[in-house]
């Protein structure tokens, strides 16, 4: 799953590449070029490890969300709470960046500078939670659609789950006109 995920994330980078050169944004485009060789440099080393440090994770999120503001001119935080030691807790690699590119692409990319995306670590007792909240148009979450990074992330949190029995991950979506948040929750994470 995790070698699906990678490709659609190359693919949907370099789709925007593609676009800033269409419309002739040279210093943007080499921008986003430098990010996104940057996080392909990140992520090929973090492949051979299937945990990362939620202080990796907020880098790399950090480096694709200033790419894409390149294209979208949106604004994000990324919020990680006091009581979580972000340096040595550890989550699977590349678990909400392919949410995060939906957040981008389906949820704010209409809205420009009125777009926002609000990304939070969380300690809930012995429980990480793991949110992204955007300000979009929102979708029914009743309907499967046809793009890979949902599938590739419900597949992929079935597959962990056989891994971590003891801490069962649980993915959770409300979604309606105002906006969309996901919710991942490592249920008993932190007592490791």
């Amino acid at each position: 799953v995790r070698n699906q995920l990678n490709p659609h994330f190359m693919f949907n980078a370099l789709t925007g590449i593609q676009n800033l050169m269409n419309k002739n944004k040279i210093d943007k485009a080499n921008e986003y070029l430098s990010s996104f060789s940057r996080i392909t440099r990140n992520i090929l080393d973090g492949s051979k490890s299937t945990l990362i440090s939620i202080s990796e994770e907020k880098n790399l999120l950090d480096d694709y969300l200033k790419m894409e503001q390149l294209r979208f001119n949106f604004h994000y935080s990324i919020i990680i709470d006091k009581n979580i030691d972000a340096g040595n807790v550890e989550i699977p690699a590349m678990l909400l960046q392919p949410l995060m590119e939906n957040a981008v692409k389906h949820g704010i990319s209409n809205l420009n500078d009125k777009g926002n995306i609000e990304i939070h670590f969380l300690s809930k007792e012995k429980n990480l939670l793991l949110e992204i909240v955007d300000n979009g148009e929102g979708f029914d979450t009743t309907i499967s659609y046809e793009g890979y990074g949902l599938q590739l992330t419900k597949k992929r949190i079935s597959l962990l789950n056989t891994i971590y029995t003891h801490t069962k991950i649980d993915l959770n979506i409300t979604s309606n006109n105002n906006g969309t948040t996901i919710q991942i929750v490592l249920n008993n994470w932190l007592e490791q």
